[in-house]
Parts: structure tokens; sequence; C-alpha cells
């Protein structure tokens, strides 16, 4: 399990260069009528511990990830240290309705509630919410209500599957990453097959519209074209890499004044077509200005980037870097700020296998995986 994160003292922040990358573990859900715990009583609340049986069927779990810092780490099989329950006032979420979602994150030996977090990149807490065919996806914050208790307003999109990645960090603990499956009521369309994009010489590029934080269906925002370069071209399961995207206006004029959003140039959320591996990046700082003559063989010595406040703004190159830990088709969605809008925009992307080899330091049975 490789690990690059950040970490965010009370006084200062220090700026992650990398990925923290975090395998979901699977778990066992237990449903039950009503929320408990304050909740409103029409709420139909899921739960599960989150050191659970391996193999068994996932409806949430929690990975804990390790130090934060600029080299990569493997990290052992571990017990989990936070479990989440997932309550809708709603009762069952349904496609194309306001509902309001209640998270609470409580201790996974004893069940008390966890009472502080860490703020990481701006946030208690990011939750990432997918539809499990990766065709729709959102970036929303809840609200930290005290007592281990989350809230936030959410629509989704339709009928259907969906899965949330909860990214939090108890306060003096490690960060975590809970994941929670949804099962929405309504129409849903046929699942997209999954293809990988195809390059325009060297880029994909995509053609999309600004929209407000957390509103990705909003329309009438400004037209931008977002290109992705991954480095080597070719990736590779295992080896390291690098996804250099550039944004440009309209016309495919490259932008140099976006700004930052959640305290970084901007963010790469990449799930794998199972949906089972989770990558959540954050950008060197420094753009286009280091070599990367090396990228892919192993050469490339990371330690060297050092960490740094981002710019006030900055762009149009915005570069993550990553190792994607097994092969497969993996959706990758590159967010940045410009004019107070997000631009969002997703790219698929075929990793081929690497060199067999059996993992370093992990008789677990689990492939490494990401956060």
């Amino acid at each position: 399990m490789t690990t690059l994160t950040n970490e965010v003292g009370a006084s200062k922040r220090r700026w992650m260069l990398g990925f923290g990358i975090a395998a979901i573990a699977a778990g066992t859900p237990l449903i039950m009528a009503g929320c408990g715990g304050g909740s409103t009583p029409d709420s139909a609340q899921t739960t599960s511990k989150t050191e659970a049986p391996k193999n068994s069927s996932a409806k949430e779990t929690s990975e804990k990830s390790g130090d934060h810092g600029d080299a990569a780490h493997n990290l052992q099989a571990h017990t989990h240290a936070t479990k989440l329950e997932f309550s809708a006032k709603s009762g069952a979420p349904t496609g194309g309705a306001s509902d309001v979602w209640t998270i609470k994150i409580l201790n996974a030996k004893s069940g008390a509630p966890v009472g502080d977090f860490e703020t990481v990149h701006d946030k208690l807490m990011h939750l990432i919410v997918v539809k499990k065919d990766l065709s729709w996806f959102n970036h929303i914050h809840p609200k930290h209500e005290g007592n281990g208790v989350f809230t936030v307003a959410a629509t989704l999109p339709s009928g259907g599957d969906f899965k949330l990645y909860a990214d939090y960090t108890p306060k003096g603990g490690e960060q975590e990453v809970a994941q929670h499956e949804i099962s929405a009521e309504g129409v849903s369309a046929a699942a997209p097959k999954l293809v990988a994009d195809k390059m325009t010489g060297a880029w994909m590029i995509k053609k999309v519209l600004a929209h407000p934080e957390g509103e990705p269906q909003a329309k009438g925002g400004a037209a931008y074209q977002v290109a992705m370069m991954p480095m080597p071209a070719k990736l590779v399961a295992g080896k390291e890499a690098m996804l250099h995207f550039q944004i440009r206006d309209a016309k495919g004029k490259p932008i140099k004044d976006l700004q930052p959003y959640l305290g970084a140039m901007g963010h790469c959320v990449i799930l794998s077509e199972d949906t089972e591996s989770y990558l959540h990046s954050h950008p060197m700082e420094g753009g286009a200005k280091h070599d990367m003559s090396k990228m892919g063989d192993g050469k490339m010595d990371m330690s060297k980037m050092k960490e740094s406040a981002p710019p006030k703004s900055g762009g149009p190159d915005v570069m993550f870097h990553t190792t994607v830990p097994k092969a497969g088709l993996y959706k990758a969605w590159g967010q940045f700020m410009h004019k107070g809008k997000i631009i969002t925009a997703a790219f698929v992307l075929n990793v081929g296998a690497g060199a067999a080899k059996a993992p370093a330091h992990d008789d677990s049975g689990t492939a490494p995986h990401a956060h």
C-alpha cells in the first residue's frame, strides 16, 4: 500500500507533493429503521464496522493512511480507527430530489462519536460522490455539527447505484477514507461502456462548462478546454507517472490566472472501473518546471521536489504525481477554479500491467491500492 499525503497543523499547513493512497477494505452493513442519535425519525440509517472480514460485500469501509511526507511507504495490514453511519432525511434517496444526508463518524471499537477533526485543504471532510458506472461525479463538503456528526444537502442526478467516499482526519489521528453505497430510487439510464480516451497529438482534450462548487449539472457556465497528457503516454501499473493538465479558454488559449481551489491549484480524483481503487491527489507546485524525462523509468527522485505554499494564481499547467496500483481502466477527474467557478474535466485512462512480482511487505492477499 503506497501513501503520500499532507499534514495540517494548528498554525501552519504543509502542502502535499503527490498522492495520499488509501485502499477500501470490505465491510458488512447493518440496515436499521430510524436514525437515532438526534437524527430525524423518518430517515434510514446504514452502519458497519470498518474492520471487516476480508472479501465480504461492502457498503461502507474506512481506510487509515500512513504518515504524510515526500516518499512512498509500504503499509502493513492494519486496524481501522473509525466507522461511518449514513442516513438520509428522505429515508430513501430519490434521483432528482433534494435531500439532506447525515454522516456520523464513530470510534470503531467503542462506538463513541469522534469529537474533533483536522482541517485538511480548508475542510474537515471531503465527500466524493460518484455513480457506480462512473458517469457522474461530485465533490462536496459536509458541515460539521459536532459530536462526530456531519450534514450536507445533496441531490443525486438520477436513480441507480452511487458510491460515497468520505475523506477526513480525526484530531491527532491519521487520515481515513470511508465508503458507503446508495441505491437511489428513480429512472437510471443504461450504464455507458467505459472506453479509454484517444489522444490528439500528445494530449487528450475535453470541452467543459464551469459550474458552482458542488453543482456539476448547473447550466450556463463559461466554456473551457481542458487538455491532459499522461506521462509516460502508456501508463503501467506500479510505475511512477504524471498527469499533466493544461487549462485553456474556449478558443484554446492557455489560462494563466487560475485560482487556488481548497488550498491548492487543483485536485484530481482517480477511480478504477470497479470503484475499488480510490486515489485523491493534490498538485505538485511549480507546474512544468520539473524535468519529466525520467518519469516512468524509476530514476526520478521525487524527494527533491520540495513542498511550498500554493501561489495566489497560476496555470495553465497543473501536474499530479501518481502510481496506479493495478492494470485496467480508470477515470480521472481534474478540478480547478477560475473566476470563482469550478472547472471539472474527466478522462478515461488505460493502465497496462507491470512486471509480475509479489507485493512488498503485504501478505494479506489484497493488492496494493490507492487514496
